[in-house]
């Protein structure tokens, strides 16, 4: 297949110059960067149709390789059947709560790989008689336009990756960052083993010029407190360097869409998704507004495609937040309610809830935690699986972890809206 393709490229009998081998480049402009410079946008280049359909039967061959080989590290969550992004973050915030139950602190270490797209992949080394050339964005929409770029990235990743982890600390690949965690009582014994770890990793990175993102890696302090702490690291702890360059200490860091905060209390990313949804609610206000035409399930739907899905993406690791910060988003749906039903002020929340068949915030977190849950305790990856694998804390602990959403009693929005739906059944 490899050899029939290029030929037909080759062909000296075509009448035309070979069309097949052109390809239409765009180039999209990174957002806070500066236009006048070519590194500032992502270039894509589109085939023909006989190179997307070569780029479709090599994706698919190479994937059942991969998989049906099993050479795909378990550590490896992007661009793989039956694994998403929001698993990762779970295993990470299940590994943190689980230091903050047995009274031992974590420090994680993110890197930010630079331009992890943007750059020409070779997979000749790997013995295989394929070469893929190809300029794509670095967002989640690159996959759909080039089907075999998240393949080239996952034979990349496993057959030039062979990094030593150190007991206890633990590495953990994402889609397009890799982080180190280590846990222990005292801050000095988890920084030493992590620094070790960082240089034989920036070894492993400059090994095969792999350029990281110092201004976009981060280290922060996971400690356990009911208050934000005004410390964003322990009195007297040194930097941790990657390649003679400081990594910053953090309070909070986005990975794969989740705002982490160093005490897990996902205010900082509950703000980020309100101030996001509140953005596009007010964009589509003349639509769910009060004096629009819409029908109320025309309006429904709008709102569940493009602001609830923005609130509640990967809402199984944040569902145990607390109720006041969560409530916060409860509130954006309730006006949504009362506007888009030009109700009166005195209706209550439950009442809308009820006529337009809508959830509320909670019981929408809780019913996707179940399904989560339901998904990882049987998932063939076994370190998903034993990263649920525990009995949740005492309703009454101080700690809360993912699993206690499952057990937690409704809100009283929630509670009225089923006694509310109760009543509907037994009139029925």
């Amino acid at each position: 297949m490899a050899t029939i393709f290029p030929s037909r490229y080759a062909d000296s009998t075509l009448q035309k110059k070979n069309v097949e081998q052109e390809a239409e480049v765009i180039g999209i402009d990174k957002p806070g960067k500066p236009r006048d410079l070519p590194a500032s946008y992502r270039l894509i280049s589109l085939l023909s149709g006989l190179g997307k359909l070569f780029e479709k039967i090599l994706k698919t061959r190479l994937s059942d390789h991969l998989l049906g080989k099993g050479l795909i590290i378990d550590e490896q969550f992007g661009f793989r059947p039956a694994h998403y992004c929001p698993q990762q973050v779970l295993r990470l915030v299940e590994y943190v709560s689980e230091g903050f139950e047995t009274e031992r602190g974590t420090v994680a270490i993110f890197f930010d790989v630079a331009k992890v797209f943007d750059r020409q992949t070779d997979i000749s080394h790997l013995g295989m008689s394929a070469l893929t050339r190809q300029d794509v964005l670095s967002e989640q929409s690159s996959s759909r336009l080039h089907p075999l770029s998240p393949a080239v990235l996952r034979v990349h990743k496993r057959y030039t990756a062979t990094v030593v982890v150190w007991r206890p600390t633990r590495v953990i690949r994402g889609r397009y960052c890799a982080f180190l965690r280590n846990r222990n009582r005292n801050t000095r014994f988890i920084l030493l083993p992590l620094q070790r770890a960082i240089e034989e990793l920036g070894q492993w990175f400059r090994k095969w010029r792999i350029e990281v993102s110092h201004d976009k890696s981060a280290a922060i302090q996971f400690k356990y407190g009911k208050i934000r702490s005004r410390l964003i690291v322990d009195k007297n702890t040194p930097n941790l360097k990657m390649l003679d360059a400081n990594i910053p200490w953090q309070r909070n860091y986005k990975y794969l869409g989740i705002t982490l905060d160093k005490n897990l209390h996902f205010r900082d990313h509950i703000e980020r998704v309100r101030n996001t949804a509140l953005f596009y609610k007010a964009r589509l206000g003349a639509m769910l507004g009060r004096k629009s035409k819409l029908s109320r399930r025309n309006k429904r739907t709008i709102y569940k495609m493009c602001i609830s899905t923005v609130m509640t993406y990967a809402s199984p690791v944040f569902a145990h937040a607390a109720p006041k910060a969560l409530h916060r988003l409860q509130v954006i749906q309730n006006k949504f309610c009362r506007a888009a039903t030009d109700a009166h002020w005195c209706v209550r929340n439950s009442i809308f809830h009820r006529d337009l068949e809508l959830p509320t915030i909670s019981k929408y977190m809780k019913d996707a935690s179940k399904r989560s849950f339901d998904i990882a305790g049987s998932h063939p990856n076994a370190l998903l699986c034993a990263a649920v694998d525990y009995q949740p804390p005492h309703p009454t602990h101080l700690i809360h972890r993912p699993r206690n959403v499952l057990t937690d009693p409704p809100d009283a929005l929630t509670a009225a809206v089923e006694s509310l739906n109760d009543v509907n059944d037994t009139h029925d």
